[in-house]
This record gives C-alpha cells, structure tokens and sequence, in this order.
C-alpha cells in the first residue's frame, strides 16, 4: 500500500492487494485490475486517477472521511450506470504503430488529491451574509456511497499543471529518459529496461454513480506514482500477480520466507520474488 497526506492507495488483483516495490507493482499482462482508497483525513477528498496520462474518472473521485473505497471501472462520457474495467496488456509493436500508439507516461499510475476545507458557517455582519470567498462548485457522482465530481472551477487547470510536474519529477528521480531512435524511418522509444504495458478497457462493469455537491476545496494539492510492469528486471514475464499474502519460496530449500524477505532465512539463497 502507499501512504501520503492521509490517503491510502492500493492495487488489486483477483481481489487481492498488490505488493508495491517502492513505487513498482508487477502484474501479468492480460490481468484486470481495481483501485483500492481509503481516506484517513477528517475531510473528504477529490481524487483523480491518470492511467497512462489518461484521467480514468472525469472529474474525480469524492470519497468521504474514514471511507474504503474499491473503484473497479473507468468513468467516461458521463455513463453512471456501466462502464470498462481496467486491463493490463503489453504494449506490443502492434499497439505501437496502430491508432493509440505511444504515450509519454504509459505504464504510469498517478493518484492526485486534494481535501475539501471544513465548513465554516456565514456570519451575520451590518444585514449582510459574509461567506468564504473563492468556493469551488463540482458536480458530483456516488457509487455505493462513493462520491466522485466535476471540477468545473479553474481548480481543474491547476490540478492538470500539477499532474504534469509530478511527472516529470518522478521520471527525473527514476532515470526515465525518452530516448528516440530510428529504424527504417520510424521513432521508437526506448522506455527504461522493460516492456511496456498499458491499461486498456476490460471486461463489464455495472458499478453505479449518483450525484453529490462539494464545497470550498484546500489549495494544497497531493499525489502519488505507480509503476506497472508485466516483466522482471531481467526481463521474465509476470506469471501472477505478486500480492502482499505471497510468501517467496526458497529454491533451495524450499522454505516460505516472509514476503518482504531478500534472501532465504534458512540456507541464505537469494529468494525468486517471481515463478
């Protein structure tokens, strides 16, 4: 799970929470996959998934103070009723030359939020009401008592700058270099030192919205990154997800270590996180 500012932000798959590796989940391509939210902050928050620098909830997510919330599908086109889930493939030569082609930030999960500020009561002053200033109005939607909304405030445009900056942080910080080169008049991009995968709609949801309002929103905005990858660091496909119940086993001995665990505590082999 990642932690920052009172959110927690997890990935699922087959209804199990992935592990992250700092700020890496590996995952086989062709599995589907949900976010799972839970809002530790005495306010509630909007937040805004990009997968592959596409906003996956226009507008955003609302969710409550202490709530869990388990988002399973995209919501585009204003659709409440029914939508796609989310499916990780890898992005093969053919994605890359057919319409979609290639995206800076393919691969890249980012989770930007920000809180509503507590409700301050309008004040009675010489037969005028005096009310916070620069309040923002959002439409919003609710999907089991999970709030999501409409920024139609110049909020929405700030959000978007800082979503940019965040990334060009966290691929400055990583070693991500967008290095082109040409083969027989084409442009490839060489994206770190693995295949990579992009999120694209998956199989029927019918996880439902409704409508909500919000009011005046915190200027402070936060985020987070996550990485999927469908291959090892020495290139070996992902043959199932790597959660946080599976226990790496020795190749040697065959102990079950802990799942955090480098290097078997029984004979000292170093521990195969992937079959």
């Amino acid at each position: 799970m990642m932690y920052q500012s009172k959110l927690v932000a997890s990935l699922k798959a087959n209804g199990k929470i992935l592990r992250e590796f700092k700020d890496t989940v590996y995952i086989p391509f062709g599995s589907e996959y949900s976010f799972l939210l839970k809002n530790l902050h005495t306010q509630r928050a909007v937040v805004n998934i990009y997968i592959d620098g596409d906003n996956i909830v226009e507008g955003g997510l609302v969710i409550n103070a202490g709530q869990e919330v388990n988002l399973e599908r995209y919501v585009k086109n204003g659709n409440l009723t029914e939508g796609n889930r989310f499916k990780f493939i890898e992005r093969t030569q053919a994605v890359e030359d057919g319409p979609r082609g290639i995206k800076l930030e393919d691969g890249l999960v980012r989770i930007e939020f920000q809180y509503e500020k507590p409700y301050v009561p309008p004040q009675w002053n010489n037969t005028s009401w005096i009310s916070a200033s620069g309040s923002t109005t959002l439409a919003s939607y609710n999907v089991n008592g999970m709030m999501r909304s409409v920024d139609f405030s110049k909020n929405g445009e700030i959000t978007a700058q800082a979503a940019s900056a965040a990334v060009d942080k966290y691929c400055a910080d990583n070693g991500i270099v967008n290095k082109i080169e040409a083969h027989d008049g084409m442009a490839t991009m060489d994206w770190c030192q693995n295949e990579v995968g992009i999120t694209v709609p998956g199989s029927r949801s019918n996880q439902k919205f409704s409508t909500v309002t919000m009011g005046t929103m915190e200027l402070e905005k936060h985020s987070m990154v996550i990485k999927l990858l469908g291959e090892t660091p020495d290139n070996k496909p992902v043959t199932k997800p790597v959660t946080v119940e599976r226990k790496p086993e020795c190749i040697t001995c065959g102990k079950k270590n802990k799942a955090h665990a480098k290097f078997c505590t029984e004979c000292g082999t170093a521990l195969e996180i992937f079959a």
